[in-house]
């Protein structure tokens, strides 16, 4: 279960979800059941799919104004796909808000274990100040019903802490399948070929901060650099942006990519830029890591430690020194060893962490038998 899935109304949402559902199918029968509003959908529609071990149950409902009635549609969808299922061992479930109380439902429903692995930004001190009192609530009461919280990173887990502050919080991080992120055949010295992959969300991901540093990077280079943007949301503003500032040469946009797509930009670019005001992990990060790519970013996810040998780390919104560290990498003045960052990398890797759940679940599956 999630509060994040691949829908029809959002096919990009919590991709790597559902990615996770995948690679536990290797070793389990899994069943994945999600609810989803949909203002086009009058009644309950069922999208029920199965390949091999794994099965994908979406419930559609329509969306109500009312907030009782919303939670009552919520509530008879979740029951039509309890009605699916027979027998099951364990709960996996991702991201407590907003479906908390539905974790909470099934897990009494069927009595088994639930294990709810934390990827959301919601507990950051700037947001946790504004934290409504249901939110918490929510949080709380499903908490209750949960065997074990997991973090995706020491960051996610202290700024979890304040809420959960008696309770022990595993770190398993997220995964990047390394038979598809491997390693790039180029180690170039002179870097001018840069990449930034987000969904360009003005709160998080600050592309205000971005675009500005390149944009003054590009002009003091005498215009020997570009940067390709890939993003699952709409890039007109920022398209605009460029053609404002003259600059449209310089950046190319691309939509949403599968991740063999995204490996291989990867490979064809020669660092990556990460400007978020905050993330609880960063995949991107990652991803280039397995494939060589050096990185420059922000203090955030699992950069907030990085070295030297991995990329450089920026102030936030600091376009000075964003604009140097480009630069830097342009002049040669950095090198990078691309085994070495694959070899960091693999801590990342799809076996890595499933070996890290499977030892997780199985603590669990002892306690139910």
């Amino acid at each position: 279960m999630s509060s994040w899935f691949p829908t029809r109304v959002d096919p990009y949402a919590g991709n790597f979800v559902e990615r996770f559902a995948h690679l536990l199918s290797d070793t389990y029968e899994v069943t994945v059941l999600h609810t989803m509003g949909d203002k086009n959908c009058n009644s309950i529609e069922v999208d029920d799919q199965q390949t091999d071990n794994l099965r994908i149950i979406r419930i559609y409902h329509h969306i109500s104004k009312n907030r009782f009635i919303h939670w009552w549609l919520q509530r008879k969808a979740l029951r039509k796909g309890l009605s699916l299922l027979d027998h099951i061992d364990l709960i996996f479930a991702h991201v407590f808000l907003p479906r908390a109380m539905q974790f909470a439902r099934v897990q009494s429903y069927f009595h088994v274990p639930l294990i709810v692995m934390e990827h959301g930004s919601y507990y950051r001190k700037k947001l946790r100040k504004s934290f409504i009192s249901l939110h918490q609530q929510l949080i709380k009461r499903g908490s209750r019903h949960t065997s074990e919280i997991v973090a995706v990173s020491n960051v996610l887990r202290s700024d979890m802490k304040p809420l959960f502050p008696t309770t022990k919080i595993q770190v398993i991080p997220n995964f990047v399948d390394e038979e598809i992120f491997t390693l790039r055949e180029t180690n170039p010295l002179q870097r001018t070929k840069f990449i930034h992959i987000s969904t360009l969300d003005k709160n998080t991901k600050n592309p205000v901060f971005l675009f500005d540093s390149f944009l003054n990077a590009w002009l003091e280079s005498g215009k020997k650099i570009t940067l390709t943007v890939v993003s699952d949301q709409e890039t007109d503003e920022w398209e605009r942006w460029a053609k404002l500032n003259s600059c449209q040469e310089a950046i190319n946009f691309i939509g949403p990519c599968e991740w063999n797509e995204v490996s291989q930009l990867l490979k064809e670019h020669d660092a990556l830029i990460l400007t978020s005001e905050y993330e609880t992990f960063s995949i991107v990060l990652a991803e280039a890591w397995l494939t060589g790519t050096p990185v420059i970013s922000t203090p955030v996810g699992i950069a907030a430690n990085m070295t030297e040998a991995l990329g450089i780390k920026i102030e936030h919104n600091n376009i000075a020194e964003l604009k140097h560290a480009i630069l830097d990498m342009m002049n040669g003045k950095f090198e990078f060893d691309k085994d070495f960052m694959r070899s960091f990398g693999m801590q990342f890797s799809k076996e890595s962490v499933k070996k890290q759940l499977i030892e997780l679940f199985n603590k669990h599956f002892i306690v139910y038998e």
